[in-house]
């Protein structure tokens, strides 16, 4: 099984590194310019326009009988204060209403970010128009976008590697949720 595995591993990850040029190219659109390749899977951009610098990092889950390399974007710079980290999913079943966001056991600060950030209508309205897998917030304070385009899926049995598109209206949906969780940093 694990030779199975070594068969796609390789494919896998070169199809999300030309993944992560592609979106380096879709931010460079947006007003991005690579400023710093930090590996094959991860890289930092700045705008000369003055807009917070962000990081995409492709990141992978999965191995036994298929996986993803999904494509996080987050802020570059912490933007939120220190917890010990946050996570969140989308309320609503069909429709999404908003965000919840959850702090680990015996985190009062986190408690109070996470229902700061939760009852911020303009964030959730801009999260709302992000086709996210998930959100979180790294203990140091970077909001972490892991999205649903950009990302590299495979599987074994039908043995396939497949690519789902960023497309151009969720870059820029994406950075305006981005610079919504530097708003609400207060």
């Amino acid at each position: 099984m694990s030779s199975r595995w070594t068969q796609f591993q390789g494919p896998a990850r070169q199809r999300a590194v030309s993944v992560l040029d592609d979106a380096i190219d879709r931010f460079g659109r947006a007003g991005y310019s690579e400023a710093e390749r930090l590996s094959p899977l991860q890289a930092r951009l700045r705008s000369p326009g003055g807009r917070s610098p962000v990081r995409l990092r492709m990141s992978q889950e999965g191995k036994i009988l298929g996986g993803n390399y999904a494509l996080e974007i987050s802020t570059d710079d912490p933007v939120l204060p220190r917890t010990r980290g946050l996570s969140a999913r989308g309320k609503g079943l069909v429709r999404m209403r908003g965000v919840r966001f959850r702090a680990k056991r015996h985190d009062a600060a986190g408690r109070q970010l996470a229902e700061r950030l939760g009852s911020d209508a303009h964030l959730a309205e801009r999260l709302g128009l992000v086709h996210f897998e998930r959100i979180r917030v790294d203990p140091d304070g970077r909001a972490v976008i892991r999205h649903m385009g950009g990302s590299v899926v495979w599987v074994l049995f039908p043995p396939l590697v497949r690519q789902i598109p960023l497309i151009p209206e969720q870059v820029k949906a994406t950075l305006a949720a981005l610079d919504a969780f530097a708003a609400a940093s207060g």
